[in-house]
């Protein structure tokens, strides 16, 4: 591990099975070394690790990342944060917490509120301990009614803290919907796409028709994570949109609705000259398979109407 500072060649694809699975001495090895290496081949190196992670899944860079979370360059703080999103450890909440909390950096503290997304949906499911839980959503809820965060944070954390089930973050949901801020109402439609509460369907589908495209493409998500099938015109004609982003957030949503009209769609823009969306629509095309498979729906469609005791307490 000592040769990491001294190798000109660092990284290479040989070495980055090195970093897996770091055991507690070697882990330990890389905090004492890691800040000797020169900054830019320091982001180089997590940059590369985690491109790498993406296809090579047997590389395990939990105990890797964690020990540059101390670097001093904020990107690369920022990018060992985001490279720990599958990493559903009880452990690394305070880590987490302390970098939304006290980070200099708008860019980390924007991560860290969004890597908190997971166990706040894993409170949900049972699957940390309720007060670990409760303590992401409580650190959450405060950056999202904070008078001095900066945007950017504010919407990563209503992100974050739409997969919680508590009735008052529908209301936080509204009231980012209905914000002048264009980012915030992002945001918000990100967050009604998480929320899995099919009462913000129709909204979704409002947005599909907006002028902006960062909307639209928002819009085109939120609808097939809600599984709006009513949404599925409006979706087609996303296609032929004029940006690129929109038109990926279209096949997406298709993949997740799925019936034979998406299918045989998606099975055309396989086809694409485009690369990107030619992909794009391949892996709509399997995730159509996972969706649709069941007859087992994910949604209470009955469940439509807005519980108006709980409105009345907010």
């Amino acid at each position: 591990m000592a040769r990491m500072a001294t190798d000109p060649n660092f990284p290479t694809i040989q070495e980055f099975s090195a970093l897996s699975d770091l055991t507690l001495h070697d882990q330990a090895i890389v905090r004492r070394e890691w800040m000797t290496i020169p900054e830019e081949r320091r982001y180089m190196a997590v940059r590369e690790i985690i491109s790498a992670s993406e296809t090579e899944l047997s590389l395990l860079l939990g105990r890797f990342l964690r020990a540059v979370l101390g670097d001093e360059s904020s990107r690369i703080r920022a990018m060992a944060v985001a490279g720990l999103w599958e990493e559903i450890d009880e452990n690394l909440i305070g880590p987490l917490v302390d970098l939304l909390y006290n980070d200099h950096s708008e860019e980390v503290r924007a991560a860290a509120a969004e890597a908190l997304g997971p166990y706040v949906l894993a409170g949900e499911v049972d699957e940390i301990d309720p007060a670990q839980a409760m303590r992401v959503e409580e650190a959450l809820l405060a950056v999202v009614h904070s008078d001095v965060e900066p945007l950017n944070v504010q919407c990563r954390a209503l992100e974050s803290i739409a997969y919680s089930g508590e009735t008052g973050v529908r209301q936080l949901i509204d009231d980012a919907y209905y914000s002048p801020d264009e980012e915030m109402r992002v945001a918000a439609l990100n967050a009604m796409a998480r929320s899995a509460d099919i009462r913000w369907r129709d909204a979704a589908q409002a947005e599909l028709v907006s002028p902006d495209a960062v909307m639209r493409a928002a819009a085109a998500r939120a609808c097939g994570e809600l599984e709006h099938r009513e949404a599925l015109p409006d979706l087609f004609n996303l296609l032929a949109d004029d940006e690129k982003e929109v038109r990926l957030a279209a096949i997406f949503a298709l993949g997740h609705l799925g019936g034979k009209d998406a299918i045989e769609v998606l099975t055309a823009a396989a086809t694409s000259e485009d690369a990107e969306e030619a992909q794009a629509a391949e892996d709509a095309l399997e995730a159509s398979l996972f969706y649709t498979g069941t007859d087992i729906p994910l949604f209470d469609e009955s469940d439509t109407e807005w519980d108006e005791e709980l409105d009345d307490d907010w």
